[in-house]
């Protein structure tokens, strides 16, 4: 399982960080901090008012953590002749950035509404392999939002 930590408010600023950007990937098991997720802090004794309501936390069961990690970093290209980075020294470097992420959440303008509304409350969203309802409707806003290829069930692969 992958736990992905989401911003659970945008900056304000136009190009910033928005509502469902990710923000970290973890480790089936890892305990995030209590300001991350809101399960924490109420083990922890806190009162649920008193959250913070810094993050969302979405646990995708079946999601390698390779692949939340690979969805966590920038969207790329290959460069291809004409593009400065084609002429780059060391190969890895031979990638033209599109945006700071491959994937983003989308809670404010793609998210459903009953779903957008229960992770707002809830502060998290569990997306179980069994709910294909579900699954089909974040993989096809994904895939909408910015033409991106990472599904929730995929395996990783090479940008």
């Amino acid at each position: 399982m992958a736990q992905i930590t989401v911003l659970a408010k945008s900056t304000g600023k136009a190009g910033t960080k928005a509502e469902g950007d990710p923000v970290a990937a973890y480790p089936d098991g890892f305990t995030a901090g209590r300001y991350e997720d809101i399960r924490v802090w109420m083990l922890q004794g806190n009162a649920e008012a008193d959250f913070p309501d810094q993050f969302y936390t979405l646990d995708i069961p079946g999601m390698p953590l390779e692949t939340a990690v690979r969805i966590l970093g920038p969207l790329v290209r290959p460069a291809v002749e004409g593009d400065p980075e084609f002429e780059a020294p060391d190969i890895e470097d031979r990638y033209v950035r599109l945006g700071p992420y491959r994937w983003q959440f989308g809670v404010a303008d793609k998210l459903p509404g009953q779903i957008k509304a229960r992770l707002r409350r809830d502060r998290f969203l569990v997306i179980e392999p069994y709910d294909q309802q579900l699954i089909d409707t974040i993989n096809a806003y994904i895939l909408d939002r910015s033409g991106l290829d990472v599904l929730i069930t995929d395996t990783p692969i090479d940008p």
